[in-house]
């Protein structure tokens, strides 16, 4: 089975199948052989070349959020019509992604403060969950618009911790 996906704006080409107790993954033109595993109802493991990966995951709106290893992505479905140049990007302006929990647990540490800039892969918070401390890292170079919690707050799976507004690009005239 053979799908497109977006992922962070950008538009991947996956094949799936799964034969031998196992799942052969094909992305644009790699191929992975994976073991997958079900931990809970938003949490699996992965064994991809012998390395263990817990993947985190919930899902709103008809988007998949994945946190692995920290760090958080956004996936749906590729639109049917082609993206145009700058069209994903426009999009994103528009939408001020949430740094949400993946799972019940409670907020360790938040290292940013509201109108702080960030930058694509810094850390933000850490979360405690099922005795692992889970750094939560930013999908995106931007600002600091809200905190909605503070060090020792309990926090729900997919709960709104940290919004950011995206960096705005501007074009020289």
């Amino acid at each position: 089975m053979e799908q497109e996906f977006t992922i962070d704006d950008k538009v991947y080409k996956l094949g799936i199948e799964h034969k031998d107790g196992r799942y052969h993954i094909n992305i644009d033109s790699r191929n992975y052989i994976i073991d997958y595993t079900s931990i809970s109802d938003n949490c699996f493991s992965l064994l991809i070349d012998n390395k263990a990966i817990t993947v985190y995951h919930s899902e709103a709106n008809g988007k998949k959020y994945l946190s692995i290893e920290g760090e958080q992505f956004c996936i749906q479905e590729a639109k049917t019509e082609s993206i145009r140049a700058g069209e994903a990007d426009s999009a994103a302006l528009h939408e001020a992604p949430t740094i949400c929990s993946p799972m019940p647990g409670k907020v360790v540490k938040i290292s940013v403060k509201e109108g702080d800039e960030v930058e694509k892969g810094q850390g933000l918070v850490i979360v405690e969950a099922m005795k692992m401390e889970n750094e939560i890292k930013s999908p995106i170079k931007g600002r600091v618009e809200k905190v909605n919690f503070k060090a020792g707050d309990l926090v729900d799976a997919r709960q709104a911790i940290i919004e950011i507004k995206p960096e705005t690009k501007t074009v020289a005239k």
